[in-house]
């Protein structure tokens, strides 16, 4: 729960982009936020519009709601959030603009569509949490409030402000609601779907550990075989790297791996994937370089394998069993994919049931009339 709460250090370092680079549009960040193109909404400290919606270049005063979800209205302010994040995805307002061509009535349904589909989901989630008695507790709601007075301390009240606008919020109060929205729908993946989350794990991934000998970087390559770097790039021809330094080490390491030396100590002597935690890597297919990936289905659990090479360099791996009470304590790091199955078949309907009511002004907002 830590890393939704972790959300507002992104509001930080959102604020110092703000600083360095007025005018330019705050750039994504791995809780799925990004900033649509100068043309849709600028940087907060140098907006190239104000925000609204605008019909003939005259801004909408007072639109009422732009959708009613089962009786739940949706303003607009709530409406442009959803909308400008999912036009941010795709590029952003200019390049949506320039790429929809002769279907522009159809790219602009999906994108309201979208940002639809996106608000009957969290109404759809609301209900269900409710149904099933799901909650979030008063702990993670303190914590969201102190989160949110830390920022704002450090920030100071209006670059807090901008940090929020520069993500499409209009207030603290919808920031809120939003997170206390994804606080909710991930405390029903964990009450409701954890046994389903874990079984899937156990089904699907595979837990290893890895010593990694890698590669000089391809500069120094070059720099060993032709005495420079300056002159391979002259055009002198270049030697094939060699590697028999670091496979040799490899070698070394395995020999004392199958010999029934500590894995984890080796790793600690000898492995440089700094990346690596301490218990190593639990992962699905297609989150690693196929080569290690191949070699690490391939084992059995505490077999460990031969010499891997891989565009990293050569990897020594063992296979271990899943950490069941790891991912009990990581649940949501694991609500991949292959989830999808089991929660559409209890979302989808509800979803397809909603009844929804579209206001005066839905089909006019447009990546050139939302700002």
């Amino acid at each position: 729960m830590k890393k939704t709460i972790a959300f507002l250090a992104a509001l930080v370092m959102m604020a110092s982009a703000l600083a360095g680079c007025a005018g330019t549009a705050a750039s994504g960040s791995a809780s799925g936020s990004a900033s649509a193109s100068a043309s849709a909404s600028a940087s907060a400290s140098e907006p190239a519009h104000e925000p609204g919606l605008f019909i003939d270049n005259t801004k909408v005063e007072n639109p009422g709601p732009i959708l009613t979800i089962e009786g739940e209205e949706i303003p607009l302010d709530q409406y442009r959030f959803y909308y400008l994040r999912t036009l941010a995805s795709v590029g952003g307002a200019e390049n949506v603009i320039a790429m929809a061509g002769d279907q522009t009535e159809e790219v602009y349904t999906n994108l309201r569509d979208s940002a639809t589909h996106s608000l009957k989901l969290s109404k759809v989630y609301r209900d269900f949490a409710a149904e099933k008695g799901v909650t979030v507790s008063d702990e993670l709601l303190t914590e969201l409030d102190n989160s949110i007075k830390q920022a704002k301390e450090s920030l100071g009240e209006e670059e807090f402000k901008k940090s929020l606008e520069a993500q499409y919020f209009s207030s603290e109060e919808e920031y809120r609601a939003f997170m206390q929205d994804i606080l909710l729908q991930q405390q029903v993946l964990i009450d409701v779907y954890g046994e389903d989350i874990l079984n899937n794990v156990k089904e699907n991934y595979v837990h290893v550990q890895h010593v990694l000998i890698p590669f000089e970087t391809e500069q120094a390559a070059s720099e060993s075989t032709s005495g420079s770097a300056s002159a391979s790039a002259s055009g002198s021809e270049s030697t094939a790297a060699d590697h028999s330094a670091e496979l040799a080490k490899a070698e070394e390491v395995l020999e004392k791996a199958k010999n029934g030396d500590d894995f984890a100590a080796l790793m600690t002597e000898y492995s440089q994937d700094p990346g690596q935690p301490e218990e190593g890597y639990t992962f699905t297919k297609g989150y690693m370089v196929q080569e290690f990936e191949d070699a690490s289905y391939a084992l059995k659990e505490g077999e460990i394998s031969d010499i891997v090479e891989t565009s990293y360099g050569y990897h020594i791996i063992k296979r271990l069993p899943i950490d069941e009470e790891n991912i009990k304590e990581n649940l949501l790091q694991y609500v991949d994919s292959n989830m999808d199955t089991v929660l559409s078949a209890d979302l989808q309907p509800k979803l397809d049931a909603l009844d929804v009511q579209y206001g005066e002004y839905y089909d006019k907002i447009a990546p050139d009339t939302l700002y």
